[in-house]
């Protein structure tokens, strides 16, 4: 039996429209969780002072902030506005700003830590 299709365009049209209601109820459910593994995440990948981090999909910024604390320099794009600017609330020395990971605005160059 094939599968059905999934048109691109709607499904991030129905994510977008979620995102933008969310933000306090997100954090109220899902903050503890997810802020679980932003530790080892960060450690994995040695973020430390001088490294640079783009947080995709930054969400209400706990990533970005926590590298930031690291003294790496971040900036967290997510396609939410309204969770860009609880990002900005939250986090407001870090730099957030709007973008999609599919047209990402930077240049991207990943480097992975030599074991």
């Amino acid at each position: 039996m094939a599968s059905p299709s999934v048109n691109p365009g709607a499904f991030r049209a129905f994510e977008h429209a979620g995102w933008e209601n969310i933000p306090t109820r997100y954090h109220n459910a899902f903050g503890d969780l997810t802020t679980q593994a932003i530790e080892p995440l960060l450690e994995g990948v040695d973020v430390r002072r001088g490294v640079r981090v783009l947080d995709v999909a930054t969400g209400p910024g706990y990533v970005a902030a926590a590298a930031a604390q690291r003294g790496a320099s971040v900036v967290g794009v997510d396609f939410s506005a309204v969770m860009v600017d609880e990002a900005r609330r939250q986090y407001p020395a870090v730099t957030f700003q709007g973008g999609d990971a599919r047209n990402c605005p930077f240049q991207i160059t990943a480097s992975m830590p030599s074991s």
